[in-house]
């Protein structure tokens, strides 16, 4: 029951700022992104709206707020001694702990801020990264590239995980492949000679392979 069925509508009342992150958190958890606004998590706490701008400004400084909460409940990996399996490591634990948070995508390509809790992350991938030969620009770069690989690979797991549930519930998706017929095709050999493969070609696809054969190009002339 909503703490507002205790309270006068449009009382101003106090709250504090780590209850305005747990309910967030589980407003987010239960309806997501798109089911979140500050008006019903307002409602929910029975306060009003100006009760939490005062703590957040925004609606995404909230998100963050949940998002470094989260990250200080982590444990961290243990990490591997040989400093290209530790990028590889930092980068898939970065997209599996980030994949669990299914809102957080649309508020990290923002850039706006930070969770100082993760800032380990970006630590231990620049030391790893200048163990391997590369300058402090070239790790940043480095960084640079694969956090947009996470982000990517963030958005495909998401539609992976939209097209299971539309299956689960009877209304299966159609995939490009279905419609890609030869005839359409014709004018494209190549396609065509890969679409009887391609299904199965893509389903290879290994999240920290993918990621280890990104570093090791991106390494300055470092082979594998």
């Amino acid at each position: 029951m909503s703490l507002n069925a205790a309270r006068k509508r449009g009382r101003p009342i106090k709250v504090g700022r780590d209850t305005v992150v747990a309910a967030t958190t589980q407003l987010l958890a239960t309806e997501g992104v798109e089911g979140f606004s500050m008006r019903r998590l307002a409602c929910e706490l029975g306060v009003s709206t100006a009760a939490i701008y005062h703590h957040f400004p925004t609606k995404n400084a909230l998100f963050f707020a949940v998002l470094s909460a989260r990250a200080d409940e982590l444990d961290r990996p243990s990490l591997p001694d040989d400093p290209r399996d530790r990028l590889v490591t930092i980068v898939v634990y970065l997209i599996d702990t980030l994949h669990q948070l299914p809102w957080v995508l649309d508020i990290l390509v923002t850039g706006e801020t930070f969770g100082r809790a993760a800032m380990w992350i970006l630590d231990e991938f620049v030391r790893a990264a200048n163990e391997l030969g590369a300058s402090d620009d070239e790790a940043v770069y480095m960084y640079t590239v694969m956090w947009r690989f996470a982000l990517g690979e963030l958005m495909t797991r998401r539609a992976a995980d939209q097209r299971e549930q539309a299956t689960a519930a009877g209304n299966p998706p159609p995939h490009w492949t279905d419609a890609a017929t030869p005839e359409a095709l014709a004018e494209f050999p190549a396609v065509v000679r890969l679409l009887p493969r391609w299904l199965h070609n893509t389903a290879r696809y290994d999240t920290a392979t993918a990621a280890r054969h990104m570093i090791n190009g991106l390494l300055p002339e470092t082979k594998p």
